[in-house]
């Protein structure tokens, strides 16, 4: 008989385990809820046990960001393509593409025989000019006294207004060359110009060589100043709408990704290119950490939009199960257990210790959060 009993209670044993649907946590044994079930029971043996924690539904302001990438650019006005008002021969070019140069500082010098007669010309009509003004006012006197025609007082009138026309007009060509009429004498004239540097900034290109006649207009050299370096991003067409002048830009460099910059965008483009982007301009907050950028250089960037009040937790109060998420709320309180409600949330912006959140259905701001511990209960 005994070994009878034995045998007709293991299959009532092997039923119990198998219909006792529980999860052990540190010798505690924590009932689940179905999974269509909201509701949860804890006891409070299992939430010391635990150490878990509550703690309150916060509000704040949180940004969302875009995630974007980008280029370090100059703008127009610090490139410069060196070109020559006239033609010449170029001399003393020592220059390497990356060399530092200075503004004012010279590039390379021109030699051609026209300087010479643009410096002569120049020197004979205006020593022409004396003699030109006193014949005007010469004439001038003697048609005011009906001495002379007024033919003669017209034509001194045109010879010198010719002159001075024309010497203003040479002096204007020699300055654009770089020698200063005022000082010129027949013994001061040369036929070799400097060109020198309208900016501060490094060389990118060398297209003359010594011994070459440059053409006039012809490119010389390239430039570029980095006093002015800004960060061009690249924005998709669905993300313009949420972008806008004097929002902050924070970006890092593939050389430290680690050192996080940040900008302010100052110009979002106003028309979409084949690709559906735009282009979005932003400068450097501190100017000072333009000189760790190098023009061209590949930006992970990300632009906070503008903040929004929402409802907030702690970020490890959220529980991931699959592709949703959850927090678990105190519905109920007794001497020695608690009910907890499931309520499915959309994590949003991350704030700096605590998640944006928002649900299908309004919560109360005084509800109180399991904090900690919630990933053992789901």
């Amino acid at each position: 008989m005994k070994s009878s009993s034995k045998i007709l209670l293991t299959p009532v044993l092997i039923l119990f385990l198998l219909t006792s649907c529980t999860k052990k946590e540190d010798g505690i044994e924590v009932s689940e809820a179905p999974s269509e079930s909201t509701e949860i029971q804890l006891t409070e043996e299992q939430f010391q046990t635990m150490k878990m924690e509550w703690g309150p539904l916060h509000t704040g302001e949180f940004s969302e960001e875009i995630q974007v990438q980008g280029t370090v650019q100059i703008p127009v006005e610090g490139m410069r393509e060196i070109t020559t008002y006239f033609g010449g021969y170029v001399q003393d070019l020592k220059l390497i593409e990356g060399q530092e140069v200075r503004k004012g500082e010279v590039l390379f010098t021109l030699e051609n025989p026209d300087f010479l007669r643009l410096q002569q010309d120049f020197l004979e009509i205006n020593s022409q000019l004396a003699y030109l003004k006193a014949e005007w006012d010469r004439q001038k006197t003697l048609a005011q006294e009906q001495i002379s025609a007024q033919k003669n007082f017209l034509k001194a009138a045109a010879d010198y207004e010719a002159a001075l026309a024309k010497t203003q007009s040479l002096k204007k060509q020699l300055a654009m060359i770089g020698i200063n009429s005022d000082g010129l004498t027949p013994a001061t004239m040369r036929s070799k110009i400097s060109v020198t540097s309208p900016i501060s900034g490094f060389v990118v290109e060398v297209v003359a060589v010594p011994g070459q006649f440059l053409p006039s207009a012809a490119k010389a050299l390239g430039l570029i100043s980095k006093e002015h370096i800004h960060v061009e991003l690249v924005l998709f067409e669905k993300d313009a709408s949420k972008v806008h002048m004097g929002q902050v830009v924070e970006f890092t460099s593939p050389d430290r990704p680690d050192e996080v910059l940040k900008a302010k965008i100052k110009v979002v483009g106003k028309s979409i290119n084949a690709q559906r982007q735009i282009n979005v301009h932003a400068d450097l907050l501190d100017e000072k950490e333009e000189a760790k950028l190098t023009p061209g250089m590949f930006l992970q960037a990300r632009i906070q939009l503008d903040p929004q009040r929402s409802l907030a937790v702690p970020e490890e109060s959220i529980i991931e199960v699959g592709k949703d998420h959850y927090i678990l709320i105190q519905k109920a309180k007794s001497n020695d257990s608690y009910t907890l409600q499931k309520i499915k949330v959309i994590p949003g912006a991350k704030g700096k210790h605590y998640r944006a959140i928002s649900t299908a259905s309004a919560l109360d701001s005084t509800a109180v959060i399991l904090v900690k511990g919630g990933f053992n209960l789901l």
